[in-house]
């Protein structure tokens, strides 16, 4: 019973990190610092800016929405 125990608690913790990691903004608040800081470099064209932002900002509405419906 206690391994039964234990072992549900390790899954819950793995989870809840797991959870913390999905939820997280900030490497995509990066991602797009850094993509905007290539195109303002003139690394990348206009064209490949916009797709990779929306790819961003979609990845990013998601976290929103998951962390709404979690309150």
């Amino acid at each position: 019973m206690f391994f039964l125990k234990s072992l549900i608690d390790v899954f819950k913790m793995i989870y809840e990190e797991g959870e913390k990691e999905y939820i997280d903004e900030t490497p995509f608040i990066e991602m797009l610092n850094e993509l905007f800081y290539k195109l303002d470099r003139g690394d990348i064209t206009e064209a490949i800016y916009e797709k990779e932002e929306r790819k961003i900002l979609k990845k990013l509405r998601e976290i929103r929405e998951y962390k709404k419906n979690m309150m």
